[in-house]
């Protein structure tokens, strides 16, 4: 019903990472989310009330829960695709992120209150009926929540939405939760002790968890997070297939939410080639990637003497020797400036955030892995972080 939907409503579907069809499908998938659950929170609470069960009640009110996350998510989706402007110049798209946290949080707020009422449950217990009905209405809802937990993921997966993941995870879990209601409904039948209550408790601890990781999950983007090794590689990729460059680095990527990537690096290329060409060429670098990735990209030129021979040598020392400290980390930006009494050597080293040594010992151990070779070189070193 719903991919029926998106593809009769969202002409532009096989451009899915456009803003205002991620904007669309949001919209059409919460739409949806919010007609059904309102459906089985009304069907649960009438037979939860009935039956004098919490564990039916809770899982009616998590369904309503999930209702008003739908709404935020649609809510979230429509402000997100809104276009750029003078106070929000990287457009709104972080919004999305801010939903799946706000639906993170409700999840977590249900938990509580189910664990709440359920060990009010277990102090004063009351008398479940186990009655057809009930388990049809459980089982029902089963089906409606698996079709839910099938295409939010499936749709999150296309529109690459975080929010829509938080929402198919969340019905997934409730599959869980009202899997393990119907067997606490069933056990009243065959036992006086409140395992009604007891359920309820284990399911509101369930549901914490949940709420937990998904507001993790939702938090890491906000705070910035690096690029997949996917999306570094087809940046390589697309940089290095221009003959005038020669190499990379100084990558950094930010993310302003889907759709919203900017990019900027410095692009390595011979100081002996003519200017007017070179800019050229990056500016068509630049417009590649902005085709192929859907970003903005910002590249700064770095020009390499090529032609000097005892220059490339020396920089092939000074990476053999960083090498031995760590295999992961690189220099770049090699420059040789001779003096009467000594020569520099100045470089940039990139150095992994987890390495233990301070920067201080990282420098004193290659300047002096240098002199040892070249006593009348001395290396003048910057240390970089990497940001991918």
């Amino acid at each position: 019903m719903v991919s029926l939907l998106i593809r009769k409503l969202v002409p532009d579907i096989k451009d899915p990472r456009q803003p205002h069809v991620r904007r669309s499908v949001g919209s059409i998938c919460g739409a949806c989310g919010i007609f059904l659950n309102l459906l089985l929170f009304l069907g649960k609470l009438i037979m939860g009330i009935l039956t004098h069960s919490i564990a039916i009640v809770g899982d009616a009110l998590n369904n309503l829960s999930d209702a008003g996350s739908s709404i935020i998510t649609m809510i979230g989706f429509r402000l997100a695709g809104k276009a750029p402007d003078a106070d929000h110049p990287f457009g709104h798209g972080r919004i999305e992120y801010i939903s799946g946290l706000i639906v993170s949080l409700l999840i977590c707020i249900m938990g509580f209150e189910l664990g709440k009422s359920s060990i009010e449950g277990i102090i004063h217990p009351t008398a479940v009926l186990c009655t057809i009905p009930a388990i049809v209405m459980l089982v029902a809802s089963l089906l409606v929540k698996a079709y839910m937990m099938y295409y939010n993921f499936h749709w999150a997966k296309v529109i690459e939405s975080s929010a829509m993941r938080a929402t198919a995870v969340d019905s997934r879990n409730d599959m869980i939760s009202t899997s393990v209601v119907l067997l606490a409904v069933i056990a009243t039948k065959f036992t006086d002790l409140p395992v009604d209550a007891y359920i309820g408790v284990a399911l509101s601890i369930f549901i914490l968890y949940s709420g937990i990781n998904a507001a993790r999950e939702t938090i890491e983007p906000l705070l910035g997070t690096p690029p997949s090794k996917e999306f570094l590689d087809k940046i390589e990729e697309i940089v290095m297939s221009h003959e005038a460059v020669s190499g990379i680095h100084d990558v950094v990527v930010h993310d302003y939410g889907p759709g919203r990537k900017m990019i900027s690096l410095h692009a390595e290329v011979s100081a002996f080639q003519d200017m007017f060409y070179i800019h050229d060429c990056i500016d068509n670098i630049e417009l590649d990637l902005a085709r192929e990735l859907e970003c903005e990209a910002v590249i700064h030129m770095d020009p390499i003497d090529t032609k000097n021979k005892d220059l490339m040598k020396l920089q092939e020392e000074a990476k053999a020797i960083v090498k031995k400290i760590d295999e992961r980390i690189t220099i770049h930006d090699f420059r040789m400036v001779p003096g009467e009494s000594h020569t520099n050597l100045i470089f940039d080293m990139v150095v992994p955030h987890d390495i233990k040594t301070s920067e201080k010992d990282l420098i004193a151990t290659v300047r002096d892995e240098v002199l040892k070779v070249h006593p009348h070189y001395y290396c003048v070193i910057k240390i970089d972080r990497s940001y991918v």
